[in-house]
């Protein structure tokens, strides 16, 4: 299932929509009926109730793969029956008729449907249909385009001036938006390049992620509701009233099709010269490839789905591949509701509906308690979760997840899985869970200040605390003390061997060597890592203390501004403020860990046991030649990691960001580069390719 709600999409040469639904509120209610085999017309009523909540409503009641394991039913019995099938059936019909809000607008070329393959066998039996059509010494090259979830749209152009914009509707006839999509700046109202007289333009309405998560907050600072994903975002954007609130919203636009008009289109006979075309007339179109074999098709489903789906600055579900020669789509033909020549290739769900078992509170470094679901095992983008974060009480409060709820769980990339909202219990639910008293843990009191989110453990002693800080200070980002896991962390502080980060410096040796596991070769690789760890840079040693609000990339700001620990510890609220990107809170927790006695024992400690931080490269006499330039990476590089890479740049003077914004000076952009480099193109912030990187740092220090 997607990241996100969506309309389906329709992406073909004349408009062709991809099934799918999407998560919306109550799925249980109809995951009942899948189990209990409803009859054909009762199938058909409640398939044509979920086409209107989500195509009119932009309020899905079951989940995308729901819905299609439903279609999928309805088919079935359609075919077993052997009864003559009707008009109106879902499975002969696309969409639902349009909202009595707006106008109605009809299509002069209908948009029709795309069937959905879910498996690479399903791929296969694609694949062999056409190659079977066309026969065995035709050459067949196929055309594929990432999957949009967004809000179709028909483009209706008239001596190459837009007169007017209408929604898919039910494939025939849809809502006429015209004011709103004249607010989206991808759509051009006038197409220079000569076109056909009458034109009708197919494309995919959406709004990216950085768009929504700004929407969100800005909702969220007006006390309104946020929008549960960018699909309903963009579709609530276009079917405003007013356009002025659609103007506002940042939605954006691909096309990817012609209706009306694509006969006549000069010098267009495959998917990828109209693609190209269209591209010319200045619409935006995603990038394509082509394949011309199943195992490349398969190669392609694979690369998308465990890498490239991730990179994306807007959501995508699916891909489409379509026979690529316009001479060979017309032989294929089309069946009832789509077309013989194309299919949509779904991944795996990356939103699916699991149980709350239980909701236990997880102890993190700083004392913080964090709710935690305890889940049926389910597999999210290809990962079985069986717990996910619900973040914090106010979460928790909000989306009202209870033991026993049905819940919607969302697994992006290697985000942590996380409860995206509950859809309730059909039978009495659970009391809401309240806000612990004591640690879990430890058992002392917590710790819940006015005006603050967070609940603390109040004891700074509590085992979770230090096993977790010890975990922290010892990762690849801190101090990189390759060797001691987790696991082995948990049992020297089980056996209170390890009662403060300074152990880790004075462990007992042959107290260890006697431990199942632990022999010379491991102990002489512990020593080995915790000798090189004496000398981190202090950006990572002060990163490692875990001081609150104080990351990485805030660590190294500091330690920019004050080279040496020293340095840091005595400087005061307002000096630390004039660090840029150090606020008034980050620099109250800054001075507040270092007034702490127990800290500042910790450290001399720390320094007694040869712990040594290196000293900021400014301070080294280093040449400097990117000294004051904001530096974002994005995507892989061939010869460099990343934290390598961004290690380098720090060497050199620059100051590495993780975001883009219009005080970056460089976006350095490698392979499957995403979002970041699509923000970059749109504030004009200077982009470097991957191949221009390593002549630039020659240079750079010659």
């Amino acid at each position: 299932m997607p990241a996100q709600a969506g309309i389906h999409q329709y992406h073909s040469l004349h408009g062709f929509r991809l099934g799918g639904r999407n998560d919306g509120f109550h799925a249980h209610r109809l995951r009942a009926s899948v189990v209990t085999t409803p009859t054909i017309d009762a199938l058909r009523r409640q398939l044509a109730e979920h086409n209107h909540r989500y195509y009119i409503e932009n309020a899905p009641i079951i989940s995308d793969a729901e819905y299609d394991a439903l279609l999928r039913q309805l088919q079935r019995m359609e075919e077993e029956s052997g009864e003559p099938i009707p008009a109106d059936s879902p499975t002969q019909t696309v969409g639902a008729p349009p909202s009595t809000s707006f106008a109605a607008r009809a299509h002069q070329v209908p948009m029709l449907s795309l069937a959905n393959a879910f498996s690479d066998g399903e791929m296969a039996d694609f694949h062999r249909r056409v190659r079977d059509a066309l026969g065995e010494a035709a050459p067949i090259t196929f055309v594929v385009e990432p999957k949009i979830d967004g809000l179709a749209i028909n483009l209706r152009y008239e001596e190459g001036h837009l007169v007017s914009a209408a929604t898919r509707g039910d494939g025939a006839t849809g809502e006429d938006v015209t004011a709103n999509v004249r607010t989206i700046r991808d759509i051009p109202w006038r197409i220079d390049t000569p076109a056909p007289p009458l034109l009708e333009v197919r494309g995919e309405v959406l709004m990216d992620h950085a768009t929504f998560n700004q929407l969100n907050a800005e909702r969220a600072e007006a006390g309104e509701p946020p929008f549960a994903n960018p699909r309903n975002a963009a579709a609530g954007s276009l079917r405003q009233i007013d356009p002025r609130v659609t103007a506002k919203r940042g939605l954006r636009f691909f096309a990817y099709a012609v209706g009306a008009g694509a006969d006549d289109l000069p010098a267009v006979t495959s998917q990828q010269q109209l693609l190209a075309w269209l591209k010319g007339c200045g619409f935006p179109v995603q990038p394509w490839q082509q394949c011309d074999t199943i195992e490349a098709i398969q190669g392609l489903v694979a690369e998308w789905e465990q890498t490239k789906r991730a990179t994306m600055p807007y959501d995508i579900d699916g891909l489409v591949f379509k026979v690529d020669a316009l001479a060979q789509q017309r032989l294929l033909g089309a069946i009832s509701r789509s077309p013989r020549w194309a299919i949509a290739r779904k991944f795996a769900a990356e939103e699916v509906t699991t149980t709350v078992q239980w909701i236990h509170w997880q102890v993190g470094r700083t004392g913080v308690l964090t709710p935690v679901a305890d889940l049926t095992p389910v597999a999210v983008a290809g990962v079985m979760v069986s717990h996910a974060t619900l973040h914090n009480i106010d979460e928790l409060r909000r989306k009202d997840v209870r033991p026993g709820d049905t819940v919607v769980v969302r697994r992006a990339g290697d985000v942590i899985p996380e409860v995206v909202r509950s859809l309730g219990n059909s039978g009495q639910r659970a009391p809401q869970p309240v806000a612990p008293s004591h640690c879990p843990v430890c058992g002392a009191h917590t710790v819940h200040e006015a005006g603050e989110v967070a609940i603390r453990c109040g004891n700074a002693s509590c085992s979770a605390q230090l096993h977790q800080h010890l975990c922290h200070f010892v990762s690849r980002n801190a101090m990189d003390i390759d060797g001691l896991g987790s696991r082995l962390l948990a049992k020297l502080v089980e056996r209170r061997i390890v009662t403060s980060i300074a152990d880790l410096y004075r462990l007992p040796w042959q107290e260890l060597a006697r431990w199942e596991g632990i022999g010379d070769t491991r102990i002489r690789n512990l020593k080995q890592a915790l000798e090189a760890s004496k000398t981190r840079p202090l950006d990572r040693f002060l990163f490692a203390l875990g001081i609150h609000l104080v990351g990485a990339t805030t660590a190294r700001a500091l330690t920019a501004r004050f080279p040496s620990l020293e340095a840091l510890q005595s400087a005061n609220r307002g000096m630390l403020e004039r660090v840029d990107g150090v606020g008034p809170l980050v620099a109250q927790a800054v001075v507040e860990f270092f007034a702490e006695a127990a800290n500042r024992e910790l450290i001399a400690t720390l320094r007694a046991l040869g712990v040594n931080p290196q000293p900021a490269a400014e301070q080294s006499g280093h040449h400097l030649p990117l000294k004051g330039q904001r530096i974002v990476i994005t995507g892989s590089f061939d010869h460099w990691k990343r934290s390598a890479l961004e290690q380098k740049l720090r060497s050199l003077g620059a100051a590495t960001s993780s975001s883009v914004s219009k005080k970056t000076d460089l976006v350095i952009a490698g392979a499957k580069a995403g979002s970041k480099l699509a923000n970059a193109e749109r504030l004009g912030v200077k982009v470097m390719t991957a191949e221009e990187l390593a002549p630039w740092l020659e240079s750079l220090e010659a």
